[in-house]
């Protein structure tokens, strides 16, 4: 009996690998860029692209991501053999990803007309952790604002999905000057809004690249954890009944 070939195995934790080991290839083909418009570039990791598309996103053909970035999952598209259609605020970003040969298009998600598609694979900005060039709704004064956009482009994506459009979205939460951004918590709220069934959730750890033994001394003097993970979120677009 034939046993079929596992890119990435389908379970409830995956364990990314520490980044230089992920970049090593990348790197040798100009595809890493250690200058860039945050203050360190984190690559969607190989890993969870993977995995959406050999398993989640098997049955789409085409693929929209709203927060297109640099690249990473336009090239992984292409892997899979998927069409992709990638927005980003960031003329940046574009000129980045299109030095890797992607065509991603310079848009606003919360302006710019979203394509008919069947499926969804991206990585929201995380507000104020991270500055990008441009535009987008990192650049919002607060988190109620940034909230408020963030839900306007997910609410425009999904109106344009067909039925049984499948949605992959990776997002974290974080704390920065010691508040607690729920990020995430907020992702599940709005889907629920939205009528979208959660089918499934993985949880991306990065324990092994986080730099826990720095982090770890303020954590036990302020009483709270160290974030080390992501969690990638699974929804379906179903008939109403």
């Amino acid at each position: 009996m034939q046993t079929e070939f596992f890119d990435i195995i389908p379970v409830s934790v995956i364990d990314i690998a520490p980044q230089q080991k992920r970049q090593k290839q990348k790197d040798n083909n100009n595809f890493h860029y250690k200058k860039s418009s945050r203050d360190s570039y984190s690559p969607f990791p190989d890993e969870v692209s993977n995995l959406c598309f050999q398993y989640f996103l098997k049955d789409s053909i085409n693929i929209f991501d709203c927060f297109a970035g640099w690249g990473d999952r336009s090239l992984k598209a292409k892997e899979w053999n998927k069409n992709y259609i990638g927005y980003d605020s960031s003329e940046e970003s574009i000129r980045i990803a299109n030095e890797k040969g992607c065509k991603n298009i310079l848009a606003n998600s919360l302006t710019a007309e979203i394509p008919n598609h069947d499926g969804l694979i991206t990585c929201p900005p995380y507000w104020n952790l991270e500055k990008y060039k441009g535009n987008g709704i990192d650049k919002e004064k607060t988190w109620d604002n940034f909230k408020s956009q963030y839900k306007k482009i997910l609410n425009r994506c999904w109106s344009k999905a067909e039925i049984n459009s499948t949605y992959c979205i990776l997002v974290g939460e974080w704390r920065k000057n010691h508040i607690f951004y729920d990020l995430e918590y907020e992702t599940r709220k709005i889907f629920k809004e939205l009528g979208a069934t959660f089918f499934d959730q993985i949880i991306i750890s990065r324990k092994k690249i986080s730099k826990i033994k720095v982090m770890l001394p303020q954590a036990k003097r302020l009483g709270y954890s160290v974030r080390v993970h992501e969690t990638l979120l699974i929804y379906k677009k179903m008939e109403s009944i």
